[in-house]
């Protein structure tokens, strides 16, 4: 264990990579697995490069992040936004709350086909898809921190002089930060789910597109190129 926390963050994050590469590789060498389903890692990583240098797969990914961007955005905002009215307002939790675990309660796999419908294969069903992911979790994160939140700091900055505004920045806000990042940086998985979902669903472009049109084939190199990039992305955000 004090070996692994010695090594710096990158070569830690890459370690899960390569304890599994290098079995995956030789039991596809020795033909322990079929990489007709699984493909082989020294036939996936040509495949990787040979989409780095097509324009078409670089429009995806720029799909896929505009999608994934916006989602996340709109998720926060709303989510957050919800969260903090009716963490404020208890009358008002009691009647819509309920409602909000409803709808969290139904997957959205099945509501994905619903917005494709009404609002088309472009960009905008895809970001509602992943606003929807990110809503429930930041409006959660909002609204347990305040009903958490110590009331006696409330009570002491009011007993101090600070106003409405300022119990809510010195107060309230710090209360919530870790409430907050911590919905975030869940969020940008559920952002990436998605748009995933939605792209795979129906779509004229994205990463979830691309991995769809490779299944279709039944090209399982190609199919890892979309997840590989994924968690690439994941693991950038994650490390800044």
């Amino acid at each position: 264990m004090r070996l692994v926390h010695g090594l710096g963050r990158p070569l830690r994050v890459a370690l899960p990579a390569i304890a599994v590469v290098p079995p995956w590789e030789l039991s596809a060498a020795f033909g322990w697995v079929d990489t007709t389903f699984v493909g082989r890692p020294s036939e996936i990583l040509p495949a990787l490069i040979d989409h780095l240098a097509l324009a078409a797969f670089w429009r995806d990914v720029g799909i896929t992040f505009i999608e994934v961007a916006l989602g996340f955005v709109v998720g926060i905002l709303s989510g957050g936004g919800v969260g903090y009215v009716l963490g404020m307002k208890p009358r008002w939790a009691a009647i819509f709350e309920p409602y909000i675990l409803a709808l969290n309660a139904i997957p959205k796999v099945a509501i994905a086909p619903i917005l494709i419908v009404l609002l088309g294969v472009g960009t905008a069903s895809k970001v509602v898809i992943s606003a929807s992911m990110v809503f429930f979790l930041m409006f959660y994160a909002v609204y347990i921190g305040l009903k958490t939140l110590n009331v006696d700091f409330v009570y002491q900055a009011k007993l101090m002089g600070c106003g409405p505004w300022a119990v809510i920045r010195y107060v309230v806000v710090p209360s919530l930060m870790p409430n907050i990042l911590g919905g975030m940086k869940t969020s940008v998985v559920y952002a990436m789910i998605g748009a995933m979902v939605g792209e795979s669903m129906a779509a004229d472009g994205g990463l979830g597109h691309l991995v769809l049109a490779a299944a279709g084939t039944f090209n399982v190199n190609d199919v890892w190129v979309g997840p590989i990039v994924l968690m690439t992305m994941v693991l950038s955000i994650s490390a800044t």
